[in-house]
C-alpha cells in the first residue's frame, strides 16, 4: 500500500511539475546526483503513527502517515526557484487524497541544506488510512449448557446439541 501511494503522489506531482524532475526518494541518495537543470522534486515515506485501537474486541486504529516531499532547486526566487515549487506542491497535494486514504494536510517546511548551488527544502504531508486486524476465529470452548434464573428462584437448564 505504502509503494502505491507513493507511485499516486509522484505521478500527480509528476503531471503538474514538467519544468522539473519528479521521481520516487533515490535507494541510494548518496549516489544521487540532481541532473535537472531546474531541481527535482523526491517523494519519501516518512513515518507513522498510530491511534490506540477503537475497540476491545477488534483492532481498529487510525494509521497517520508522513510523507517526506524534497525539493531540490538551484536557486529560491525564479518560477522554478525554491519558494515557487514549494508552494506548488503544497497546492497540488493539499486536499487531495488517493484510494482508501483521508485528504492530504501539510505538517510543515523547513530548509534543509545549501550545498553547491543547490537548495534542499522538505514539506511534509499527512493523511491518515484506517488499520483494521485481520480477523481469525477463535477456538472457543463450545457450549453445552446454559443456566437460566428468575426472579422467584425457578431455574431452567437448558442443554444445546452440536
Amino acid at each position: 500500500m505504502i509503494r502505491d501511494i507513493e507511485e499516486a503522489i509522484v505521478a500527480r506531482l509528476a503531471g503538474s511539475l514538467d519544468k522539473l524532475q519528479v521521481a520516487s526518494f533515490p535507494d541510494k541518495p548518496d549516489a544521487f546526483k540532481m541532473s535537472h537543470p531546474n531541481g527535482a522534486v523526491l517523494v519519501a515515506y516518512g513515518r507513522e503513527v498510530y491511534s490506540k485501537p477503537r475497540d476491545l474486541s477488534l483492532v481498529v486504529q487510525e494509521r497517520k502517515i508522513e510523507w517526506d516531499i524534497s525539493i531540490l532547486t538551484r536557486n529560491l526566487r525564479t518560477h522554478v526557484g525554491a519558494y515557487d515549487v514549494l508552494d506548488a506542491v503544497r497546492m497540488l497535494l493539499t486536499g487531495w487524497r488517493t484510494e482508501g486514504c483521508s485528504k492530504l494536510m501539510p505538517v510543515r517546511a523547513e530548509f534543509i541544506d545549501q550545498n553547491q548551488g543547490v537548495w534542499t527544502h522538505v514539506l511534509t504531508m499527512t493523511h491518515t488510512i484506517t488499520t483494521v486486524e485481520c480477523h481469525e476465529e477463535e477456538d472457543l470452548p463450545a457450549l453445552k449448557r446454559v443456566n437460566t434464573a428468575d426472579d422467584y428462584g425457578t431455574t431452567d437448564t437448558e442443554t444445546i446439541n452440536g
